[in-house]
């Protein structure tokens, strides 16, 4: 009885044991935990992350360039010379003797038309002039008699007006008979068809064994394209400028401005051309003038009808910042291009632009020389980002960007 455990008191024991031994272990635990932490914590305050290196950009060093003022016109070819050849009799198409898009000569015959009526009427023709040519004597002989006898008074002045009269009436046919025959060699020279001068040819229009006629239309078209004309407009209030200068300080203008033409792939026409000619009229529906140049077309480069570029430089030259067109951006604020400065910090920059030289674009404000513009990899960066610029140089005519020291293109 006396050696019996209180079960109450033993499970007080146990129960506050346990209770003591939980708290000192999680004392423990959140020292440990706040150690940790503290040393997690130390450490990544004391690691510094690596900087990313810097995005190389390519810049061109912009320079002040001699500039002449040019203007550039979108401008349409057209033949300088054009004929359409037509049949001018009916007859049917016998053979054709060109070949289409080829070039002809003055002369060449092109197409021969049927000759067989034309070839009878000028016979008919022949034949009715002998006969009216023999009448035609022979009523001269006769009146010749009749003044002879009249001279003598064996013949009356009425009968002697009867042989004048068919004198005259023989004269007359004589002379129809002539033009008949000349009507029908004309007609049978028009069964060939012949180039009236040199040029190029175009679409066939009617094929061998149709009949043509004057009303048919044409055959074909001749165009003369060497030289070649460059069609363009000019705006009202610049040809009133340059008319109130006078006839002859125009002329002499016109006579020192230099004309290029930009195909429409992109490369320049090999021969410079000059004005030519100006409507003395305004269009009311467009305000412009009617502005013509021509070219020198000898290796049939530029054909009627061609969309190009007339490039129109003057001859003084001015100092000017040139940028290429690549580094110009636009936003609905204007034009901008993102500059390197000496901390080779990104910076943007507003400008403003004038005439276009080739792949560049004359600065009017905004850059001054000296300093780098980025011409690529601008859409990497932002203003105020620092880059590694790479020096570039580049071809002013075609935008083509080299290293320094290496040929252009």
């Amino acid at each position: 009885m006396h050696n019996a455990v209180n079960p109450v008191s033993g499970g007080d024991h146990l129960e506050h044991g346990s209770l003591g031994q939980f708290l000192c272990n999680g004392f423990v635990s959140l020292l440990y935990s706040a150690f940790l932490l503290f040393f997690l914590t130390g450490c990544s305050e004391s690691i510094d992350e690596p900087e990313a290196s810097p995005v190389s950009v390519s810049v061109l060093h912009l320079e002040t360039s001699s500039v002449r003022p040019s203007r550039e016109f979108i401008a349409r070819t057209a033949p300088s010379s054009k004929t359409s050849i037509s049949a001018r009799l009916q007859a049917e198409i016998k053979s054709i003797h060109f070949e289409e898009g080829s070039r002809v000569e003055q002369g060449q015959l092109l197409v021969r038309l049927e000759d067989t009526n034309v070839i009878a009427d000028l016979r008919q023709a022949e034949a009715e002039l002998t006969a009216a040519r023999a009448e035609q004597q022979s009523a001269s002989r006769n009146l010749q008699r009749g003044e002879e006898v009249a001279t003598r008074g064996f013949l009356s002045a009425a009968d002697l007006d009867k042989l004048k009269d068919r004198y005259s009436a023989a004269q007359g046919r004589l002379q129809s008979a002539e033009a008949a025959l000349q009507r029908a060699a004309n007609n049978l020279a028009y069964t060939e068809i012949r180039a009236p001068f040199d040029g190029w040819i175009g679409k066939l229009n009617f094929d061998v064994g149709s009949v043509v006629a004057p009303a048919s239309g044409a055959i074909a078209d001749i165009m003369v394209i060497d030289p070649i004309y460059v069609e363009f407009q000019l705006d009202e209030a610049e040809f009133v400028a340059l008319r109130r200068t006078g006839q002859e300080a125009a002329e002499t203008v016109a006579r020192h401005l230099t004309l290029s033409l930009i195909l429409p792939d992109g490369n320049r026409h090999s021969q410079g051309g000059a004005l030519d000619f100006a409507d003395i009229s305004i269009d009311a529906s467009t305000g412009t003038v009617a502005m013509r140049a021509v070219f020198p077309n000898s290796a049939a480069v530029l054909v009627p009808g061609l969309f190009v570029t007339l490039h129109i430089e003057g001859q003084t030259s001015e100092a000017s910042i040139l940028v290429p067109q690549m580094a110009v951006q636009q936003t609905i604020e204007g034009q901008f291009v993102l500059l390197v400065n000496e901390e080779q910090k990104v910076v943007q920059r507003f400008i403003q632009t004038g005439q276009r030289q080739g792949a560049m674009l004359v600065v009017e404000s905004g850059i001054e020389a000296g300093e780098s513009v980025i011409v690529e990899g601008m859409q990497k960066v932002r203003s105020g980002a620092t880059v590694n610029p790479v020096p570039k140089r580049i071809d002013p005519d075609t935008g083509a960007l080299v290293n320094p020291g290496e040929p252009t293109p």
